[in-house]
C-alpha cells in the first residue's frame, strides 16, 4: 500500500511539472515579449545591414556589431519588420574600442532613413533625445547633451538602454533609471534601429545584444 501511495504521488507531481512546462506562466507586471533578438546566427530578424569604407553593420555570433571609420558619422542597422506603435524596449550596448566620447543608441518610430526619433548615449556619461524630419532638420528635446550618473562610463562596459513609447508620451531610460520624458505626436509608429556615432576620434566599434520589446506598462 505504501508503494502504491508513493507511485501515485510521483505521478501527480510529474503531471504538474509537464503541465507547467507546456504553458506560458504569467507573472504579474511582466508581459511576454512581442519581439526578442539575441543575434544568434541563422535565427535573426529582418535586419537591413550596410557596409562601405566609412562604416559597417554586421551580425556576428550573439552581437550586432557597428564599425565606423570616419569622423562625424552615424551608422545604423534597421529592423525592417515588424513596425511598432506602443512598446517598451530594452537593449544592451557597449563601446568595444575607440573613444568613450562616441555614441550609441536606439532609433524608433522610423518612417525612413531620414525620419525617426533617436535616443543616444555616450561612453563618457551623456545622453540626448532628438527627432529627425524629412527636410533634414532636427528637434533636440533637451537641447545640448545632458549628463547622467546612471550611465556606466568607459570602454567595453555594458549599458542597458530603454525606450517606452505610448501614444505621444516617450520615456528614455538607462540601466532602469528614467532619464527624461517628453510628449511628441509627430510619429506614432514605425520601425526600430540600432546605431552608433562618431565625433572626431575614429575608428570605433560598438556592440548590441539582448534586444527585447514588450507591450508598454510591463516591468
Amino acid at each position: 500500500m505504501a508503494l502504491l501511495k508513493k507511485t501515485v504521488v510521483l505521478l501527480f507531481v510529474s503531471l504538474i511539472l509537464i503541465s507547467c512546462s507546456d504553458m506560458d506562466l504569467k507573472i504579474p507586471g511582466v508581459s511576454k515579449p512581442i519581439f526578442r533578438e539575441d543575434f544568434v546566427l541563422g535565427q535573426t530578424g529582418s535586419w537591413f545591414l550596410e557596409h562601405d569604407e566609412s562604416g559597417s553593420t554586421t551580425i556576428i555570433p550573439e552581437q550586432l556589431l557597428i564599425e565606423i571609420n570616419d569622423p562625424q558619422l552615424v551608422q545604423f542597422a534597421t529592423l525592417t519588420e515588424p513596425a511598432f506603435t506602443d512598446f517598451s524596449l530594452e537593449v544592451e550596448g557597449r563601446i568595444l574600442s575607440g573613444s568613450p566620447h562616441s555614441s550609441y543608441g536606439v532609433l524608433f518610430r522610423m518612417q525612413n532613413p531620414q525620419q525617426f526619433y533617436r535616443f543616444e548615449i555616450t561612453g563618457d556619461g551623456t545622453y540626448t533625445l532628438e527627432r529627425h524630419d524629412a527636410d533634414g532638420s532636427r528637434t533636440l528635446f533637451m537641447g545640448d547633451w545632458q549628463d547622467a550618473d546612471s550611465i556606466n562610463q568607459g570602454l567595453n562596459v555594458v549599458n542597458r538602454l530603454g525606450v517606452e513609447a505610448e501614444g505621444s508620451n516617450i520615456a528614455i531610460l538607462v540601466n532602469g533609471v528614467v532619464l527624461n520624458q517628453v510628449s511628441d505626436e509627430t510619429y506614432s509608429s514605425g520601425y526600430i534601429g540600432l546605431d552608433a556615432g562618431t565625433f572626431d576620434i575614429v575608428p570605433i566599434q560598438v556592440a548590441f545584444d539582448n534586444l527585447v520589446i514588450r507591450l508598454p506598462g510591463a516591468e
